[in-house]
């Protein structure tokens, strides 16, 4: 579920709660590339002791978030719950997934909704094109940001110190033979997203893929990025321009609208 590897309790003040900490960085030590652990592999992920990665590991068995069959222990479905209670305090992704499927059915292009957290991007909406063979993500899924176009334009909304700080802390593993990975070539990335209004993606998140995004603005605040991906063997990179981004800017400047009659009308704001 995480991107990153290490201990993510250790920044926990002395004022909370380690246990809750300790629990979380479990849970997010799993992923595509660790489906399943052993005790030692998940003290070694987190950076817990193997007594300490024990416990955690049996709290959240008998709460029913991990299961275990023999030595290796894996994520149950229930894991699920925690994040759709995020997705349905969201009124953003419901108001967008609607606004999402009739733009897949204009372009016949798969869209997608993400939100920036931390170097990484998270997928709050999505509507597959429904001629793809394989989806290689879900709501839900987490990419690192500099990897693709909607990652490139939340990066890009970020005041220079903010983004500073996501480029120190980045560890570009490439995804692709695409995939920007030196931190200049990161940085200027994010500049021509800031100064043209939308990224490109060409194949640096999947070989065969490319894709376009662009932001969506609240109030003056970028708050997610709308994106649409297509097959390289159909959409070349000028056609991503002519063709698929003019329907973007449209889709992202009706959700802007929704969510500002939403707020006036006395909702909450989406974050």
């Amino acid at each position: 579920m995480s991107t990153g590897s290490g201990p993510r309790y250790g920044a926990v003040a002395r004022d909370e709660v380690q246990s809750i900490a300790k629990g979380l960085a479990v849970i997010e030590a799993f992923g595509p590339a660790r489906p399943a652990m052993t005790l030692s592999e998940v003290a070694r992920q987190t950076g817990m002791s193997p007594g300490s990665a024990q416990r955690v590991l049996r709290t959240l068995v008998s709460l029913g978030y991990v299961g275990v069959e023999g030595t290796r222990f894996s994520l149950r479905p229930r894991t699920l719950q925690l994040g759709y209670a995020y997705l349905s305090s969201l009124p953003l992704a419901a108001i967008t997934q609607p606004l999402l499927s009739a733009l897949m059915a204009q372009t016949e292009e798969t869209c997608s909704l993400a939100v920036l957290d931390g170097d990484a991007v998270v997928y709050v909406a999505r509507a597959p094109a429904r001629r793809l063979v394989r989806d290689y993500m879900s709501v839900g899924t987490r990419m690192p940001a500099h990897a693709t176009s909607v990652g490139k334009v939340l990066l890009a909304a970020l005041p220079e110190a903010a983004l500073e700080a996501v480029l120190d802390g980045l560890s570009p593993d490439p995804l692709t033979l695409n995939t920007l990975t030196g931190r200049e070539a990161i940085r200027d990335a994010v500049a021509r997203a800031r100064r043209d209004g939308f990224a490109v993606n060409d194949q640096e998140t999947i070989m065969g893929l490319r894709s376009i995004a662009v932001p969506v603005v609240a109030e003056g605040k970028v708050v997610a990025a709308l994106g649409l991906s297509a097959e390289v063997t159909r959409v070349t990179l000028a056609a991503l321009q002519e063709r698929l981004l003019p329907p973007l800017l449209q889709t992202a400047g009706v959700v802007a609208a929704a969510l500002l009659t939403r707020e006036q009308s006395g909702f909450a704001p989406w974050s």
